[in-house]
This record gives structure tokens, C-alpha cells and sequence, in this order.
């Protein structure tokens, strides 16, 4: 078994080619197969079909040859009825009412009295055997006497019959091969039986022009009597015994078992009831399409071969295009970019390896002609940066200044440089994500810095639940919302202008609400907004802030946070951040 799981993670897991060969293959034989197993079968239910037929033919004419004996039978005895002198008649009644030896003196006497010799009823029957050839034996049997006379064409026999009709007929007549007609020699002036006329019939006769077409019977055919007894087997092998398949006689089914599943034809006589049995194997039937079987297994098998060998042919040579396309993405991706794949019939490969090349072409001059020139842009403004001011520079002059003013009793002055320096020290700051507390807090330095500066005209209100300031939030990203509010909702006529700001938890949902009285947004101006928080417009907006704040906070926590315009109040703006209360972060920093 572990040899077959390696083979496998060798030869396919990621051998693509090897599968689609693999598959390819199962389907080719798969397919093969079946068609080739479609016609057999196809050839061997026409061959049955054909057997069948001839079957029946056979015995249709086994059927009518037994019509045809009965016939004969009747026509017999019908003749000895229908004699016109009479003397037939009257010869056959005294054969059967005497013993031998008193019919021969009746005989000698009725001859002495007229002089004539009179029809005897032997005559007429070694006259019927020889008008007759399929006819071996006739027989008289008399009721009274107890005798049967037996002629053939060769003997002349009398018997004493100890017993009835049916023994004389089984110890006397009957025979293989052979079936016997009895009838009855009724006295015209009583209605009463006297005797019997028995004729037994040579089957072997049906071999003549009835069955032409015995020499190709598969099988056999068999004459069964409703007892089971056999009349006739033309295999030689139930002569003597009682048929054992009988009782599946009378089956409608095609197909049975007997000695073997077999095909089987049943028909009766009409005149006797005989059973007229055809049996053909299914063996014999494929026993003759053995060279059709042969030529299929060749032909299938030549033509999976060659199947087999065109597929791997056609395999190898997308194979060996692939490597060379695997190849080349392996140069590209570490950097080389000169790569080309060789490109050669047009069909799905060569789109690719075409493409592929003009992708590299054009990255290559893409890099030649702007990412050079960007990197040398990034190295002048670094050049640049170096030169300028160093932060801390930068804090220890707003400290002096900040101290200079404190000495000359500006304190407000002193206070707004301070925040100045704390919120510059903040926005440096190269963290993305920053706990809400830290945010919050920037933003009420920002808020002191204008109060101071705009003295009693402006108020703010934060309300935030110690246990939600330390969930992350994107860093200045509560800022701007503020800064919006400064420059286009402060009203400096008014001593009563505030915001205020909230943040509560909404299932899994962190909800900051900033809420202000100041001018307010106009209808058609808020409704362009939303259309951009909503990505339906492209055009630009005066809110800059909220739109650019709206897209990081999407593109660091997911489409389904943002920013919202509410029409909760009819003066001032409230809007609406929502981020994920977890610490999961974002996905991409803004």
C-alpha cells in the first residue's frame, strides 16, 4: 500500500499531464470496450435470432410431419371403410373376430364357392407399406381374440396377446425413433370396437425433404408425448427415459436452463399433443462467434494501443511547452525579466506564451522608465529630509518658545504650545492602529487648542466608557471629523457652539457618534457625500476629510465599516464611524 501512495505522490498528485493520460486512457478503454462488448453482444443476439429461426423452422416442419402421418393414418383406415365392394370390410371383420387358422379356411372357403379371390386386408397392407416408405410396422390387434398380427416389409408375425392393447404396443410395436397411430375398426351394424389398425411411423423419415435444413441445427430437437415419454431426440440422449425438463415445457420464457442456459422453442401437434422441443445452448451460439470475438479483442486492442501511444505523443509534446512556460514564470518571478518563452503553433499555449512575453516587455520598460525615476525622486526628497529640521530639534524650540511665554505671563499662549508640541508628537508617531484612548485623547488636546483660541464662543463633550479605551482604532481617524466641523460648521457669531463626542458597543460593533449644532450640511451637498461614502460617485467633494477617512477605515478593517451621514437632527451634523470592537486589527494599513 505505502508503495502505492508513493507512486502516486510521485507520478501524480502534481503531474497534471500524468492525470489527464491517466484519465484519458480509463476513458479511451472504457469506451473501446463497451463497443466492442456493444457489437459482440449485438452479433450474438442476431446469431440467436438466426438460430431461433431456423429452430423453428425445423420444427414447424416436425409439426407438420406428424400432422401429415396422422393423415395418412386416417386416410388407411378410412380406405378400408370406404372400399366399394365391400369385401376389404368384410375381410378385416372376420381376420379380427377369428383366430388365424379359422380366417384362413374362411378364406379358402368363400374362394371355393365363387371362384374369385377377394381383397384380403394383408394385401392391402403390405400395400400401404409400400406406398409408404416412412411407415416400419403395421399391426391388427383383436379385442376378442387376444392377437396382434404384425407386418413389415420384410416379416410377417402373429402373436398371442396376453394382455390389452397398451402392452402388446409396448412389448410388439413401439420402439426409438419411432411413433405409433392406433385406430379404432368400429362393426358397422353393433358401434362397437373390434379391434385396432396400428401403424408405427420411422422418424428417421423427417430427415427427409422436411428438413432441409437440419445439417446446420445447433442443439437438438426432441418429440416428447405429454407423458413424458421420448418419441424422438435427435441427440440420442433421452431414448428410453422420461424427459426431466418437462415440467419447463410449458414456460413462455426464451431462456432457460436445462442442461445449460439455453435458447428454447416449444411447440405442439395439433393432431397428437406431442411436445415438439427445440434446444439450442447459448454456448454452441458463441462457440461460433469465437474468430468475431478474437477480431474484436484485436481490433479493440490495436486500437487502444494506438490511442494510447497518440495521446502520450500529443501529452509529451504540451508537456514539454508547459515546462518551458513554468521556466520562464520561475526567471520572472526571481527578477529576470529578459526571459521569452518560445512560441510555436497558435493554439491556448501560445496565447499564453505570448502574452507572458509581452507582460515582461512592458515591465521591463515600465521599470526602465518610471520605477528608476521614482527611486531616484525617493532618494533626492530622503537627501532632502536628512537636510531638514530633526524633530527633536523641533520640540526643544517650541519648549523654549512655550517657557519664554510663561515668563512673560502669556499663559494661554504657553498652554497652546504645549498641546501644539504634544499633538505634533503624536502625529509622528509611525503606529496605524492605536488604542481609543490615545486617540480620544489627541483629539481633546485638539479641541483644547481651539477653545483657547476661540474662548467662549466654543464648547465639547466627550463620553466614553472606561472599558472601551482599549480597542483599537485607526489613528487620526476621529481628527478630521473634527477639523470638518471647525472649518465649515463653526458659527463665530454664536457663544453656544459645541460638539460632542460618544462611542458605545453595538453587538461586535464599536459605534463613535460625533454630534455638533453648528451650520449643518445642505440636502444636495449631503446627498453627494453619501454618494461617495457610498463608492457611487467619482466626482470630487469639498469633504475630502470625511471621504479619505471613510475609504482607510475600509481598507484597514473591511467594506462592511465606515462612515455615515445621520438625518437624526435638523441643525448641525451627526456622524457615525463603526469599527470592529475586537483586537483583530486591520487587514491592510492605511
Amino acid at each position: 500500500m505505502k508503495k502505492l501512495v508513493d507512486f502516486y505522490k510521485i507520478h501524480f498528485r502534481k503531474k497534471l499531464f500524468n492525470k489527464i493520460v491517466f484519465i484519458y486512457s480509463i476513458i479511451t478503454v472504457l469506451s473501446l470496450a463497451s463497443l466492442s462488448a456493444f457489437v459482440y453482444t449485438y452479433q450474438l443476439n442476431v446469431q440467436a435470432s438466426k438460430e431461433l429461426e431456423l429452430n423453428n423452422r425445423i420444427l414447424s416442419n416436425i409439426g407438420k410431419y406428424l400432422d401429415m402421418r396422422y393423415a395418412t393414418s386416417q386416410q388407411i383406415v378410412q380406405q378400408i371403410y370406404r372400399d366399394e365392394s365391400g369385401t376389404l370390410l368384410e375381410d378385416v371383420y372376420s381376420f379380427l373376430r377369428s383366430d388365424f387358422a379359422e380366417y384362413l379356411d374362411d378364406r379358402l372357403e368363400k374362394y371355393g364357392d365363387t371362384g374369385v379371390r377377394r381383397r384380403d386386408i394383408m394385401s392391402y397392407l403390405r400395400l400401404q407399406l409400400n406406398n409408404y416408405p416412412d411407415i416400419r410396422m403395421i399391426a391388427l390387434y383383436s379385442e376378442n381374440k387376444k392377437f396382434i398380427l404384425l407386418l413389415t416389409r420384410d416379416s410377417q408375425n402373429y402373436y398371442e396377446a396376453n394382455g390389452d392393447l397398451q402392452s402388446a404396443l409396448k412389448r410388439y410395436v413401439v420402439s426409438d425413433k419411432s411413433f405409433t397411430t392406433v385406430s379404432n375398426i368400429n362393426s358397422m351394424t353393433r358401434q362397437e370396437s373390434i379391434g385396432n389398425l396400428i401403424i408405427d411411423y420411422d422418424l428417421s423419415g423427417m430427415y427427409g425433404d422436411y428438413m432441409v435444413d437440419w445439417g446446420g441445427l445447433k442443439g437438438y430437437v426432441a418429440v416428447v408425448t405429454p407423458a413424458g415419454d421420448v418419441l424422438f431426440d435427435s441427440s440420442s440422449r433421452y431414448y428410453g427415459k422420461t424427459y426431466p425438463y418437462l415440467a419447463k415445457l410449458s414456460s413462455s420464457s426464451d431462456v432457460q436452463h436445462f442442461e445449460e442456459p439455453s435458447y428454447t422453442n416449444v411447440q405442439v401437434s395439433n393432431r397428437f399433443g406431442y411436445y415438439v422441443v427445440g434446444v439450442i445452448p447459448k454456448a454452441e451460439i458463441a462457440k461460433s462467434l469465437v474468430g468475431l470475438r478474437n477480431t474484436l479483442f484485436l481490433v479493440t486492442g490495436i486500437c487502444i494501443a494506438a490511442a494510447m501511444i497518440l495521446t502520450r505523443f500529443t501529452i509529451v509534446n504540451f508537456s514539454r511547452r508547459t515546462r518551458a512556460i513554468m521556466k520562464a514564470l520561475e526567471k520572472a518571478r526571481n527578477g529576470d525579466l529578459s526571459v521569452r518563452i518560445p512560441v510555436e503553433k497558435e493554439d491556448e499555449l501560445y496565447e499564453i506564451s505570448d502574452r507572458f512575453n509581452h507582460m515582461c516587455a512592458d515591465l521591463a520598460e515600465y521599470i526602465d522608465r518610471v520605477y528608476v525615476s521614482e527611486i531616484k525622486q525617493k532618494q533626492a526628497e530622503l537627501v532632502a529630509f536628512q537636510a531638514q529640521i530633526k524633530p527633536h530639534f523641533l520640540y526643544n524650540t517650541l519648549e523654549a518658545i512655550r517657557m519664554r511665554a510663561l515668563s512673560k505671563k502669556a499663559d494661554d499662549v504657553g498652554e497652546m504650545i504645549y498641546i501644539l508640541s504634544t499633538l505634533f508628537r503624536y502625529s509622528v508617531k509611525r503606529d496605524t492602529i492605536v488604542a481609543l484612548a490615545d486617540e480620544i485623547e489627541y483629539c481633546s488636546l485638539y479641541l483644547d487648542l481651539f477653545r483657547i483660541r476661540y474662548a467662549n464662543n466654543f464648547t465639547y463633550e466627550i463620553d466614553v466608557e472606561p472599558e472601551l479605551m482599549n480597542i483599537p482604532v485607526l489613528k487620526l481617524s476621529i481628527q478630521p471629523l473634527i477639523e470638518n466641523y471647525i472649518v465649515h460648521g463653526l458659527v463665530m457669531s454664536r457663544s453656544d457652539n459645541r460638539i460632542s463626542i460618544q462611542a458605545e458597543l453595538r453587538g461586535r460593533d464599536l459605534v463613535i457618534v460625533l454630534k455638533d449644532n453648528g451650520k449643518g450640511i445642505e440636502p444636495q451637498k449631503r446627498e453627494e457625500i453619501r454618494r461617495r461614502l457610498q463608492g457611487e460617485s467619482a466626482e470630487r467633494s469639498a469633504s475630502i476629510g470625511l471621504v479619505n477617512t471613510h475609504e482607510r477605515i475600509k481598507i484597514c478593517f473591511g467594506d462592511r465599516y465606515g462612515l455615515e451621514l445621520s438625518d437624526e437632527s435638523r441643525q448641525g451634523t451627526v456622524i457615525i464611524m463603526k469599527l470592529p470592537s475586537g483586537e483583530q486589527g486591520g487587514r491592510l494599513y492605511a
